[in-house]
């Protein structure tokens, strides 16, 4: 396998490195229409307009800031000509959500229709209009929002005439638990079952727009037809479809049969439900990203008989230049077929030559399995330390203000590992058995990956096979044409590389140790095979040795940049806790004393009482006990027959809280709420986000016998009229669940 010489193969590789970079640049949002741009076309500066109108302050559920903001969205759509109500009801968690207290809602969509021609279905432009009390929610979710009315506004002016309906639907609630989606879908959807749904959202302040979510595959064709910015790839939509953590929405459509394309942003994520989410920190050139592609969607979907369903799975990937590359499922199964066979016979070949030998080449395809955890390892352990020397890291759901410097060490460390990963396998077994050994461990994991899931192998199957065939051909070409023909061969390696670094970096630093340091040791170890020549005969350890200092130079650099200042807040999280029986208050936290929380709580063990409402608090200190009236519970009727005692129960706040909690020790036999049955029971009970001022209507069936329950209401720490409270510095912002709470247990049950 001698491939190249040391300048030519070290050129070869700068070259593959230049894809990579180019590749994940290609990416990122670049430009935005302005509002002198023709009226037809999507905005970015128009539907700004929008965003600084909505997200000028807070505005969560249940407040008046809300309210202004709802009324405001009714009249631009009804401006526009559309047919617009607001539909209020009742929502609460969807199934898919499971929490040990279920969250509830009175909660008020916005639903405006534009008809279609001959409509076979409907086409859903949604977003949550809905904000965290932390922040303005110029963001989260205000883009989305923008951009929903900016395209309808661009079909309006073009005088576009579309087959189906086409209906926005902004929700409510969605910051307390996707409640309004679900009161939508629960609510039958106002009879329209057949559609397509799509999502806008984000979860950061710029970055590119990622399709990370769909719940058919099939509808990737018209996004790989049309969509201007696909940003998408099945093994990213295979690994977000199983998770939780981040969720949207999506999770409330789903169960309502409709087909969803969940697009959202999540770079610069130190802003989401941030006080700083305000349209000062809005990327026109992401909101321009996320309007292209909503448009050309709706154009086509709006034009497509809805009722005819593919449900087949596909595998997709994205090249540069907006391409979006859409396979069956057979084709990459095939193509995992032949990487195996033709990594077979190039290994044969390589034995017969005598330039390799069987236990060389499986030694070191071992060592690979090997050096991808090594590095996920090596990764993870570097921000555990980063952590570990700046401790106000710790309760950060997202990134830092400048991750950048973070991020290149996360890749320098990759790196380190796979070039000790080279020079260890090169002095083991010899330079083309440890390349040999690379492509065989590559094409049994795409292999397996194609058996249990295909959509995903494709991110090995297709640059393995490349490569495989890459140095194929190489005993076929004259040897000043190898290493050119190589590097072409390997143009998919550096394609894929690029797509699954920086992009995913961006969806958070967490995950990287998961998805980018295996990457990296994976598909950069394909770009090295031009380097078999390159690489220097003596002193090889001196390269990964650098590479693992630099990682260190550059994770202390991200230390030195990123401060924490007024303009890039501390995030902070309290609690006002008062027992209003025992007329006792404590400070909460579940988070570690930082430097402003630690003159209020230490990490100390709460009493039962505390414990039972706040199990997650870790930290706990002394307060006064304010003289903060008490919600209340009326006792309707307390009826006991058969064995099972009937409880109806009207809950109010006398403080006017934003919400109000219902708590039991031991799960009652059935319960309705506000006029919905709650089925599964959950384990402690339920809060309720935006009573009305008349109370919540409560039904209880539990086995006869005293029946204790405990009611909390909950307001917003810095609105909560606490007079101990003081504000924290500039330089600290409190998290969306900071509150003042008070609870008491209902006498006489």
């Amino acid at each position: 396998m001698g491939i190249g010489r040391r300048l030519p193969g070290f050129v070869a590789f700068v070259v593959l490195l230049a894809v990579v970079v180019l590749t994940a640049w290609d990416q990122q949002p670049r430009g935005h229409l302005s509002e002198s741009a023709p009226e037809n076309v999507f905005s970015a500066e128009r539907a700004f307009r929008v965003v600084q109108e909505i997200a000028q302050r807070p505005h969560p559920v249940g407040t008046a800031e809300h309210d202004r903001v709802r009324d405001h969205l009714v009249g631009e759509l009804r401006k526009l000509g559309l047919d617009t109500e607001i539909q209020e009801g009742v929502g609460r968690y969807p199934t898919g959500v499971q929490r040990d207290v279920l969250g509830m809602a009175r909660v008020a969509n916005i639903v405006a229709t534009l008809p279609g021609t001959n409509s076979t279905g409907t086409v859903f432009l949604t977003a949550h209009y809905d904000s965290v009390a932390s922040g303005p929610g110029a963001n989260d979710d205000g883009v989305g929002v923008a951009t929903v009315l900016e395209s309808v506004r661009a079909l309006r002016a073009g005088g576009t005439t579309l087959r189906n309906d086409v209906v926005v639907l902004l929700t409510d609630a969605e910051e307390t638990g996707l409640l309004g989606a679900e009161a939508f879908v629960a609510g039958g959807m106002d009879g329209r079952k057949t559609g397509v749904v799509i999502n806008h959202e984000a979860r950061g302040a710029g970055g590119p727009v990622l399709l990370w979510r769909t719940t058919h595959p099939a509808l990737v064709d018209a996004v790989e037809r049309v969509a201007p910015h696909p940003n998408t790839d099945s093994l990213s939509t295979t690994l977000a479809g199983a998770q939780t953590g981040s969720n949207t929405d999506f999770a409330s459509f789903e169960p309502g049969g409709l087909r969803v394309l969940d697009w959202a942003y999540a770079g610069r994520s130190a802003y989401y439900h941030n006080r700083y989410d305000d349209p000062a920190h809005v990327d026109l050139a992401t909101v321009q990203q996320m309007g292209a592609n909503s448009l050309a969607l709706t154009k086509e979907f709006g034009g497509k008989d809805l009722t005819v369903a593919d449900d087949a799975d596909r595998a997709f990937f994205q090249l540069p230049f907006g391409l979006l590359v859409v396979l069956p499922l057979w084709v990459i199964i095939a193509l995992a077929a032949v990487t195996v066979v033709s990594v077979g016979w190039l290994c044969w070949r390589l034995r017969r030559a005598g330039e390799a030998s069987l236990r060389g080449i499986l030694g070191s395809a071992a060592t690979v399995l090997v050096a991808a955890p090594l590095a996920a390892g090596a990764v993870y352990g570097l921000w555990e330390v980063v952590k570990a020397i700046r401790p106000e890291y710790r309760p950060l759901f997202v990134d830092p203000y400048r991750p950048e410097f973070y991020y290149v060490a996360i890749l320098v460390m990759s790196a380190a590992v796979l070039l000790a990963w080279f020079v260890i396998a090169r002095r083991l077994f010899g330079v083309t058995a440890a390349m040999a050994g690379l492509l065989c461990c590559l094409a049994v994991l795409g292999g397996l990956l194609a058996i249990v899931a295909p959509a995903t192998a494709h991110v090995l199957v297709v640059p393995t096979l490349g490569a495989t065939v890459g140095v194929a051909a190489t005993f076929a070409v004259p040897e000043q044409w190898r290493l050119p023909v190589l590097t072409v061969f390997l143009v998919p390696a550096a394609v894929f590389l690029g797509s699954a670094t920086w992009t995913p970096l961006q969806t958070g630093i967490t995950t990287a140790p998961f998805l980018v340091a295996p990457a990296v040791v994976l598909l950069g170890g394909l770009l090295m095979l031009t380097l078999t020549q390159a690489w220097p005969a003596r002193r090889g350890w001196a390269i990964p040795s650098t590479a693992f200092v630099l990682a260190l130079v550059l994770a202390a650099a991200g230390l030195a940049v990123d401060r924490f200042d007024e303009r890039h807040p501390l995030t902070s999280q309290l609690v006002y806790a008062l027992d209003a029986d025992r007329h006792e208050a404590l400070w909460l936290s579940r988070e570690t004393p930082d430097r402003w929380t630690r003159h209020l709580v230490s990490e100390t063990t709460l009493s039962e009482r505390f414990a039972q409402l706040w199990p997650t608090a870790i930290s706990s200190g002394l307060a006064p006990a304010e003289k903060l009236s008490a919600p209340t519970a009326e006792i309707l009727s307390d009826t006991t027959e058969s064995g099972k005692r009937t409880v109806h129960l009207r809950l109010r706040s006398t403080r006017g809280a934003t919400s109000i909690a219902l708590r039991y020790d031991n799960a009652p036999i059935s319960m309705r709420v506000a006029g919905r049955d709650i089925t599964p029971l959950p384990k402690t009970g339920f809060q309720f986000y935006a009573p009305s001022p008349d109370g919540i209507d409560v039904q209880l069936v539990a086995p006869a016998g005293p029946l204790p329950l405990q009611l909390v209401d909950y307001t917003w720490l810095p609105d909560s009229g606490i007079a101990s409270y003081r504000n924290p510095p500039g330089d600290i912002y409190f998290q969306q669940d900071s509150a003042g709470a008070v609870f008491v247990t209902i006498p006489g049950l």
